[in-house]
This record gives C-alpha cells, structure tokens and sequence, in this order.
C-alpha cells in the first residue's frame, strides 16, 4: 500500500520552473530519501507536499486522499508531520511547553491559561512521554531558546511527533550539526520513526545510506533516479551529476 503518490507535479514562480513533472510513490513504511544538489527543488518539494505551496500542475495523494492545494493544518491532521530546514522551535517558551502547544491544538484545546493547563495530568503525560522518546524528559522546564542547537534539532523532531503523525517530512534534521550530534540525530531519527513511514531529505550521504531504504535524487526539479541505496549508489548518472565519481561512502 502507497502511504504518498505524486504524479506529474510541477510549480513555477513565474517562468521559473523548479518542479518539473515528478512522479513517485512512497510505502507505507517506507524510508524514503529524497538528495540532489543545492537548488535542485527538494525543499520546494517537500512545501508542496505539506501544503506551504500550492501545484501548478499534477496531484498529490495521501493515504489514497489527494491533498493537492489543501492548507498545511488540514494536511497535517490527516496524518503527514513536517519539520524544516531551518529550527522551528518556539525560543521563548519551555521545552515542555513546546511540545503541550502542538498535543493542545491536537485534542481542540483553546484558550486555556497555562496555569490551568499545568493541572491537565493526561497531557501532561503524554507531553513527557515525548520529551523521553527525543531524550529531553530532563529539559522539560529550560528554554527551548537556551538549549543548545543539536537539542533545538531534537525538540523540532518532539513537536512533529506530538501532531502524531503517520507520515514524517525531515528536512535537513542533521544540518549544521558535528560529527557527533549528526551520529545522535541519526539514532534518535531511525528510533522515533520506527513502524511510520519516513521521508528525508539529507546532504550528508552517510546519514542517507544508514537510514534510507530507498533514495530518489532529483537534479533541476525532476527525477534522476529512484532506488536502493546499492542501485543509486552505482548508478552512472547520480555519480556525475551529485555524489561524484570517487568512491561513494
């Protein structure tokens, strides 16, 4: 069973085209990762299937329901969670609070005052139980703002889990990160995404070949090639026109 079907997708801005014809189908969970070089249109992608940008041509389908055009919050109700390139996270509230922000809006709760939120047990708790899966239960009361970016990183990854989420859209979770907060993010994305299905987009190829199951690489907003790590790590042209002709990792 597909759990996502793209066929034909294409965006302008103008006479700019960036996505030009993509068809793809993801399993339900499936690992997918989706490379290319800098501009190739991945981001842009990835704005089209949570909702941020609307096609100018082609459909996308989720859980067999075309979500083409539909607002972001109507597509991440149905199940598909997106993080962003760029930290999300809210700076000027706790780490607890982040995450009781995202299971609030979830469960319809509106303007409630924080000290009558703290009372809610059944939220509370499962706001800590998120905070344990990205390994912040300790944090919970620290600035999101105050912690330190490879946690930022990790909390972004919690508030996507709160939206419980069949599908999961990483972009760049490892981005700007050291050798040893990428080495975390890859244990903490390859546990939290265990039995749901996962899309990735990732420059480093070593975080790409240890999580993906498949990898399509788009190269000026279409498909180059779509396969198993083995199949796109010897494929001639992703060699030359993104992972170069050396040895691939």
């Amino acid at each position: 069973m597909n759990m996502l079907e793209v066929k034909g997708l294409c965006k302008s801005f103008g006479d700019i085209k960036i996505i030009c014809g993509i068809d793809l189908a993801v399993e339900k969970g499936q690992r997918h990762a989706i490379i290319g070089p800098n501009g190739a249109g991945k981001t842009t992608f990835f704005n089209l299937l949570s909702g941020h940008y609307k096609p100018t041509a082609g459909d996308i389908y989720f859980k067999g329901h075309k979500i083409s055009g539909l607002q972001p919050y109507r597509i991440n109700r149905l199940g598909l969670g997106r993080s962003f390139q760029i930290t999300n996270v809210f700076p000027g509230l706790t780490v607890l609070e982040n995450v009781r922000s995202v299971v609030l809006s979830r469960h319809g709760v509106r303007f409630n005052f924080w000290s009558t939120v703290a009372g809610m047990e059944e939220i509370n708790r499962e706001c800590m139980d998120i905070l344990e899966q990205i390994g912040l239960a300790g944090r919970a009361d620290h600035l999101a703002g105050e912690m330190a970016y490879g946690e930022q990183r990790a909390l972004e990854i919690g508030l996507v889990l709160a939206s419980q989420p069949e599908m999961i859209l990483l972009d760049e979770p490892t981005a700007g990160m050291s050798i040893d907060e990428t080495r975390e993010a890859v244990k903490l994305v390859d546990r939290v995404t265990k039995g749901k299905t996962l899309m990735i987009i990732e420059h480093d190829m070593e975080v790409v070949f240890s999580l993906a199951d498949v990898i399509t690489v788009i190269s000026y907003g279409e498909v180059l090639a779509s396969g198993t790590p083995e199949e796109i790590r010897n494929h001639p042209r992703v060699r030359e026109a993104y992972l170069g002709t050396g040895t691939v990792c």
